[in-house]
């Protein structure tokens, strides 16, 4: 399968040191910078390559787009690891402001949905869901049911899951270069 043939393979230890990494950091950033708010956006990578060159490129052209949307954001640190890509955003705009163009990012860019934003300020211990802005939860990108049944019952297995994003990624490279 082309996106997921080649990449250094990840383990659940590595996804987990890259968590951890990544809350140390967030803490970090939202103690240097307390008025504002912190973004943090990842994608949702099944299977055990996270990352390569065409991931990569998926995830820095989503990161354009998003950023285009908010209008005031500032790149604080970027990481382009095995595990994955992870971008630090900050901005000056409220956060539940920005959750709401997160949530629409998401759920209409054609490549949203393969995307997770986490939206964080210093008044906030954890980041603001869906759920607290009174939003539908997120769905699942082939079944529509939400993504955290989907995921915790193993609905779907990683090379469906891996093919959906690929055929995805193939429609979106047509059309974006044919725009």
């Amino acid at each position: 399968m082309g996106l997921f043939s080649n990449g250094k393979k990840q383990t659940i230890v590595d996804v987990l040191k890259d968590r951890d990494q990544r809350a140390i950091t967030q803490k970090k950033l939202l103690e240097k910078y307390p008025y504002g708010t912190l973004i943090v956006i990842k994608l949702n990578i099944p299977g055990p390559i996270k990352n390569n060159d065409e991931i990569h490129q998926i995830f820095t052209d989503g990161v354009e787009r998003f950023r285009k949307k908010l209008l005031d954001s500032n790149v604080m640190l970027e990481w382009n690891k095995p595990v994955g890509n992870t971008c630090f955003l900050f901005s000056k705009l409220p956060d539940k402001e920005i959750k709401k163009i997160a949530v629409m990012f998401e759920d209409i860019d054609e490549m949203g949905r393969f995307f997770d934003i986490d939206v964080l300020s210093d008044k906030k211990t954890k980041a603001i869901s869906r759920s607290d802005l009174g939003m539908e939860l997120r769905k699942c990108f082939i079944c529509g049911e939400t993504a955290k049944k989907c995921a915790r019952s193993r609905k779907h297995t990683v090379e469906e899951l891996q093919r959906f994003i690929q055929e995805k990624n193939n429609s979106f490279q047509r059309n974006y270069k044919n725009d």
